[in-house]
């Protein structure tokens, strides 16, 4: 099935391809003759929470098939992309071309010139993508990537658990009920640490604090830019945080664990709940990975109980939209296009539904909801999600909050000492 389906996106690629701006090169289907040096290109992107290597790697084959031109992809951890895109970016010769861009590097850089505007490359088709994915990679009024990965965080939990220790297998729809579950479990010895996160001192643990600021109903930073966290719902967030470890919920794995890594614990049966991106769903049912075949599912994530009918959904996120992105000293900006508008059109989103598509068009079609029963959750989800602050100074600004929060749950500050810690050094920055 997936060979015919791969066949399918070859052929209709062609049409899609040759269409979106930029010329041909010579030769068929537009393929260098065979006197000709192929054309290459170099991609930075994440293995990590996103589409997976195998995949990213399977669509450069096709490209180079179809057109000639090479995709070299180099596969990097999230926390090393941002100090390659700018090593590659003050280059006299960029080692990159492409390189998938996080939101929340679009205004830092914008404003340095390390990419071009895309805006008369996409003006044709962006009012097929939501209008708050497009904003995410638009700053001083210009478009820096084409948006690629429609990322957010989910709720996971394990049906067998929750049953076994008492209740119907419904999720928890708040925090409370929540913790009510995992002791529950603890009690009937179904799981030691019922919560398992990734909550080691990188970006990952900065998401899972603003999502869960978002549970207890509110922002770390208002719309100013301002930094809001050190009282309220970041206060409580952080506390909340603090007690699953104090009293033996959260896996002390999780000061430790990358996003994979809590995906691990959780597929092996070592955890009912954890919160993560689109990509943990893939890896539920898998029987060449997962020990929980069957026994786990996809949800909304709860929020506290105080917070129940703010929100429409009854649910907070956190976003990680990704854009991919051209360097604006690539000496291949024409072959650079013609990747990104294959590897992020509808038809290639539309093969590969483990990921929210960011296209209108694909989300809600009638294939994407028979071909994907989760849908419908991953649109509640993506409508609740609270954004990290998109400011010049972001990487500093999140260097400080995941010091003082992993401080604060390792035990060596309180909560409220280490988040008006990490206030004051923002505010100085």
């Amino acid at each position: 099935m997936k060979k015919i389906l791969i066949l399918f996106l070859a052929l209709i690629t062609l049409s899609v391809f040759f269409s979106c701006g930029g010329q041909k090169t010579e030769g068929k289907a537009g393929k260098t003759t065979a006197s000709e040096k192929p054309e290459e290109i170099h991609v930075l992107y994440m293995a990590q929470a996103a589409y997976q290597p195998e995949d990213v790697q399977g669509w450069a084959k096709l490209f180079t098939d179809i057109t000639g031109i090479k995709v070299n992809v180099d596969f990097v951890k999230y926390d090393e992309q941002h100090e390659k895109v700018v090593a590659s970016a003050v280059a006299a010769t960029p080692t990159y071309d492409v390189f998938s861009l996080d939101l929340i590097w679009t205004a830092e850089f914008a404003s340095k010139g390390f990419c071009v505007p895309l805006d008369d490359k996409i003006a044709s088709f962006k009012d097929d993508i939501p209008q708050s994915i497009m904003d995410a990679f638009v700053y001083d009024g210009k478009t820096w990537a084409m948006p690629f990965l429609a990322n957010f965080q989910l709720f996971f939990y394990n049906v067998d658990m929750i049953k076994r220790a008492g209740f119907s297998g419904a999720p928890p729809k708040t925090l409370e009920e929540m913790v009510t579950m995992m002791k529950a479990m603890q009690k009937k010895g179904i799981v030691k640490y019922p919560w398992t996160d990734s909550w080691n001192q990188k970006e990952g643990l900065t998401c899972e604090y603003v999502w869960l600021t978002g549970a207890f109903g509110g922002d770390t930073f208002d719309k100013n830019g301002k930094p809001i966290f050190n009282e309220g719902p970041g206060l409580k967030a952080l506390q909340f945080m603090v007690m699953l470890l104090k009293e033996g919920l959260a896996s002390p794995k999780s000061l430790t664990n990358d996003e994979p890594a809590a995906k691990d614990d959780f597929i092996a049966g070592q955890a009912a709940f954890t919160s993560n991106w689109t990509f943990q769903y893939g890896f539920l049912d898998d029987p060449k990975v997962s020990k929980i075949v069957g026994q786990a599912k996809m949800g909304l994530l709860p929020v506290s109980k105080d917070v129940l009918g703010k929100y429409k959904y009854n649910t907070a996120s956190v976003s990680g939209f990704q854009g991919a992105a051209i360097l604006a000293n690539s000496k291949h900006k024409e072959a650079a296009w013609k990747w990104l508008r294959f590897c992020t059109s509808p038809i290639v989103q539309r093969a590969y539904l483990t990921e929210m598509p960011v296209w209108k068009s694909v989300a809600t079609s009638s294939y994407a909801a028979k071909m994907d029963p989760t849908m419908g959750i991953k649109a509640k989800e993506i409508a609740s999600v609270h954004h990290r602050p998109r400011v010049p100074q972001y990487t500093e600004t999140s260097a400080i909050l995941q010091k003082y929060i992993h401080l604060a749950l390792e035990m060596k500050m309180s909560p409220k000492e280490a988040l008006d810690k990490a206030k004051a050094e923002i505010e100085k920055l």
